[in-house]
């Protein structure tokens, strides 16, 4: 050891931090030792680092991940640019996902929070009757972050099928949802586009009747369609469900009736009602 070198045993102490936090600091380039002994693999560090230390300590208190901790260690002394971004974008992910939280208050039978400006609620619900369609599906198991891109890409496929097998059809498509689709779950869901003519289903494609039923659809807008905002949408429903001990009839669907646009309703939150 040379001039006020200490041990990684010894820096920890002082730190606070563990031998395997400082290891994977020292992989990620953040906080690395002044002396690696060549004969033993020994880390050595000045105690001058210990500054350095104790804000990675601090940062990873807030949850902040290495890479935006490299960001703010980067910075010139005295900014702080690189963490009030991250703590600004953090707040607005907070509130994003305040349906999330709603929707777990309804499920534990708690009261949800006051209710916001465009916040939906049991009076954006509406019943109507839908008739009897034909419809084209394929069904695949998904995660969150991939819902939009797999079902988006499943109604590329089944328009292809049917312009290959000389069928007609609109822009309405849906997806049921027929497990729980999240970061922890990866339940099946099944796309759907109604056609007209006569067709042969083919590989995955399966060719079924949606059977004649009463709905209850919840519109959402183009701002709202989007994973967290939408979740809003999900708990409208399932407390409207709840209400009166009205029952469920089937899985519940997002459908898609026309393309996309900044200004209308672009899809439902929906499910059939018994």
């Amino acid at each position: 050891m040379t001039g006020g070198e200490v041990t990684i045993g010894e820096f920890a102490r002082r730190s606070g931090l563990s031998l395997k936090a400082l290891r994977l600091y020292d992989a990620r380039g953040l906080l690395q030792p002044v002396r690696v002994d060549p004969a033993s693999g020994y880390r050595y560090y000045d105690p001058e680092q210990l500054a350095r230390a104790r804000t990675i300590s601090l940062l990873r208190r807030l949850e902040m991940p290495l890479g935006a901790i490299a960001d703010v260690l980067a910075e010139p002394a005295g900014q702080g640019h690189a963490i009030r971004a991250w703590w600004d974008g953090r707040r607005r992910e907070l509130v994003d996902r305040g349906p999330e939280l709603d929707l777990v208050l309804q499920s534990l039978g708690a009261p949800t929070g006051p209710v916001h400006p465009g916040h939906l609620g049991v009076d954006d619900v509406v019943v109507r009757p839908v008739e009897a369609r034909t419809v084209a599906t394929v069904r695949r198991h998904v995660v969150q972050e991939d819902l939009v891109a797999a079902f988006a890409s499943d109604v590329l496929e089944l328009r292809a099928f049917l312009d290959a097998a000389g069928a007609t059809y609109g822009t309405e498509f849906w997806v049921l949802f027929h497990g729980a689709v999240g970061h922890d779950g990866d339940g099946p869901i099944e796309t759907c586009v109604p056609y007209e003519g006569a067709v042969v289903p083919v590989g995955p494609v399966v060719l079924r009747e949606e059977p004649a039923q009463t709905m209850a659809f919840v519109p959402v807008t183009a701002a709202d369609c989007r994973y967290p905002q939408i979740i809003g949408a999900y708990v409208a429903l399932e407390t409207w469900f709840t209400t009166d001990g009205r029952r469920t009839a089937g899985p519940t669907r997002e459908i898609y009736p026309v393309p996309w646009s900044d200004e209308v309703v672009v899809a439902h939150v929906a499910q059939p009602v018994a």
